[in-house]
Parts: structure tokens; C-alpha cells; sequence
């Protein structure tokens, strides 16, 4: 699953990768407007989180990681996230065999 961007100028949908920010200070999160979408950002723990292209996304990472106020970069594991019906299920049934294998046990335990 990855986010997407509906370029207005060409009219058609952009993938985008979604990169965490460390910052030394939260006041230069202004300085990263240019490099994409801010979505949030933490006052108390220092992060920005920002939208970036996908194509370029390697690119920004790297110029980054190359200022001065950045103490570090990575990006979002939520593209590696699988949101099928498929693994849903196979994740349920197999929630669903391990409560029943609990229960047998708690159950020889009373007896």
C-alpha cells in the first residue's frame, strides 16, 4: 500500500513515500517546506514527517541527510505493511488456533 498524490497539473496519481525527519531543532522544520509535504511534526520529540515523491525519494533522502539541522533520516515501513484479505485471514485463523490451544491448556490445568 502506498500513499498517492493527484498531480494537478497533469492530472494523474503520484506515489509517494513517506519519510521521518529527526530534527536538532523543531524550528528548522520550515527549512524542509521545499523538499515536500509536511503531514506532522513533533514539538517534544523533534521529528517531521514528510511526503515525498516516490521517483524522487532517494534523491531528497540523501540531500537530507546532508544539512546541517537533520540529525537523521529513514523512511516509513508502512509500504511494507500487507493490507490483503489474504493475509488478514490467515492472520485471524491463526490467532484463532492459538486462543483455542490456551484454552485446552487452562482446562487440563483445571482438572
Amino acid at each position: 500500500m502506498s500513499l498517492v498524490f493527484k498531480d494537478e497539473s497533469n492530472e494523474k496519481m503520484i506515489p509517494r513515500t513517506q519519510i521521518i525527519v529527526w530534527l536538532n531543532q523543531i524550528s528548522d522544520q520550515y527549512k524542509l517546506r521545499r523538499f515536500g509535504n509536511i503531514i506532522y511534526f513533533s514539538r517534544k520529540n523533534k521529528y517531521v514527517i514528510l511526503y515525498v515523491s516516490s521517483q524522487y525519494a532517494a534523491k531528497t533522502i540523501a540531500e537530507l541527510r546532508s544539512k546541517s539541522y537533520v540529525q537523521s533520516v529513514e523512511t516509513s515501513k508502512t509500504d511494507e505493511l500487507d493490507f490483503s484479505a489474504e493475509h488478514e485471514e490467515k492472520m485471524m485463523r491463526e490467532l484463532k488456533e492459538e486462543a483455542e490451544k490456551l484454552r485446552e491448556e487452562n482446562e487440563d490445568l483445571r482438572v
